[in-house]
């Protein structure tokens, strides 16, 4: 299993709301995405340093699903109509191991 994790900080005077609606219909309209988890950080900045405001956690079957996901139409919709919102924005991509699964 391939776990995809995109963070971001709002760009501003972007609408937080509408870029979290804009994600969530990406489940729905792509059907190699297993899991998916989106939500805002809690708490207060620390000792660790800034945290990102966002994130988004998905997982895929397999790298070739990752793959079709990333390159599906309407997801490089989504992120070109997403990219002005955000003023940072970081991702990475990992196999899970078995004993995460």
């Amino acid at each position: 299993m391939i776990r995809h994790v995109f963070l971001w900080r709002v760009a501003p005077g972007a609408d937080p709301r509408e870029i979290l609606s804009i994600l969530d219909q990406l489940p729905a309209r792509i059907p190699q995405i297993r899991t998916w988890e989106l939500g805002a950080h809690q708490g207060e900045p620390d000792g660790n340093g800034d945290p990102w405001e966002y994130g988004l956690v998905c997982d895929f079957d397999s790298m070739d699903d990752l793959e079709a996901y990333t390159n599906d139409p309407f997801h490089q919709e989504v992120v070109a109509r997403l990219l002005p919102m955000f003023s940072e924005r970081a991702v990475v991509d990992f196999e899970l191991s078995e004993t995460a699964r």
